[in-house]
């Protein structure tokens, strides 16, 4: 589903040898479980009806959530255009009051609420405004809602139990940044229609691909070798960028910590950067391709796209003359090329992946896929992949705030 098709590098045996290990030492651990998902058949089947009995009753989803809970879900709705999935992913009262106008009649709309820790609390005040906003229309909120957390006793798994609301569970070995494969994922695609047995053998297919994963990681630790402090995703296809907003968080708070397991320093890793086809050739190129040499980019290619079968029967304008005869894929194939080629030839340091399409399968290929080169690339840099205290001193000091005012 995926494959290596340029690198500028030559992979290390070293750094492979390295790589290979701590795929292998992550794969052995019993404490986390994301890998583990697609074999746990009661969180697909559960989330599978549920969804079927809600997408009966109610012709739209509103997922309310944050981070790990609602990027997942947007790349699902962006990269198969569901329209009929609605999110609630900030705290902006403006966001808030304009997606309440866009779904329209309330008593058409099923609410799901993911929170892995189910005390988020951007989550739990959407929750409160929408009593309050159900209420004063003498509707019952509770008769509409979805709870997806860990089950436990949180204030919103509490809630949940207390007013009868169905509960979906994220496994308590599955962090909220690993949880596309849980409930999380696997309920709003179902309720979009969509194919959830091809997610998990997608998901599945990835984890057969060791070596592939290995040479990933390997060239990703030779970037941070050449003191390259950013990794650039750029993927040719518009139906990518919430993966890349996915990705990002995924990589960010997956690999840069301060401390090592010894609590040592740990080893610096890259910050991650995502782009989009040849609209940011029109953006961010120039810097990519003159500025400081401290980028690593990696280009995804899609076979589909690219083999577009509508072809130019004429032109009108000099510049598009030597279109006629070719398809828009054949345009975007060029630029993907010519920018990867143009970029090695400046000194960038490149790698290209190639895709043959982009369906349910290959979805959850990929979720899977960069989980383990990130959770492998956590092992072998000696640090915690699975934490993330550095966000937590400003949840603390903005819930001081909000007791003092």
């Amino acid at each position: 589903m995926l494959e290596i098709s340029q690198k500028t590098h030559k992979t290390s045996d070293a750094n492979l040898e390295i790589s290979q290990k701590g795929l292998q030492n992550f794969m052995q651990r019993k404490d986390i479980g994301f890998s583990d998902l697609p074999f746990r058949m009661p969180l697909w089947n559960t989330s599978a009806d549920l969804a079927k009995k809600m997408s009966a009753k109610f012709k739209r989803l509103v997922i309310v959530g944050i981070g790990g809970s609602s990027a997942g879900p947007q790349v699902i709705c962006e990269m198969f255009q569901k329209k009929n999935i609605f999110f609630i992913d900030n705290v902006d009262p403006l966001q808030f009051q304009r997606t309440i106008i866009e779904i329209g009649d309330l008593e058409e709309v099923c609410w799901a609420f993911i929170s892995k820790s189910g005390s988020t609390i951007e989550t739990l005040c959407t929750l409160e405004y929408l009593l309050e906003i159900y209420s004063k229309k003498g509707l019952d909120l509770v008769e509409q809602s979805v709870v997806i957390t860990e089950n436990q006793p949180n204030s919103l798994f509490k809630w949940a139990q207390a007013h009868k609301v169905p509960t979906l569970e994220i496994p308590k070995d599955v962090g909220g940044r690993f949880s596309i494969l849980s409930p999380v994922g696997i309920f709003p695609a179902a309720f979009a229609g969509l194919n959830t047995e091809s997610f998990r053998q997608g998901a599945l297919s990835a984890l057969k691909e060791t070596s592939l994963i290995s040479h990933v990681m390997a060239q990703v630790l030779q970037s941070f070798q050449r003191q390259e402090w950013i990794t650039l995703f750029w993927f040719y296809n518009s139906t990518c960028r919430w993966f890349g907003v996915w990705l990002q968080q995924l990589w960010a708070e997956s690999l840069g910590k301060a401390t090592n397991r010894e609590k040592g320093e740990a080893p610096r890793a890259s910050s991650p950067m995502w782009a989009i086809g040849a609209c940011d050739q029109h953006s961010i190129l120039q810097q990519v391709m003159e500025g400081a040499r401290d980028k690593f980019v990696l280009f995804f290619r899609f076979e589909h796209l690219e083999n577009d079968s509508h072809i130019l029967a004429k032109t009108h304008f000099p510049e598009t003359e030597m279109l006629k005869g070719k398809s828009m894929g054949e345009l975007l194939k060029v630029e993907t090329l010519s920018t990867q080629e143009a970029l090695e030839h400046n000194r960038v340091s490149t790698m290209t992946f190639k895709s043959k399409g982009l369906d349910e399968s290959t979805l959850g290929f990929l979720f899977m896929f960069f989980e383990l080169v990130v959770a492998g690339l956590g092992e072998a840099q000696r640090i915690d992949a699975f934490d993330q205290p550095g966000v937590e001193l400003g949840k603390i000091l903005a819930k001081e705030k909000l007791l003092k005012s």
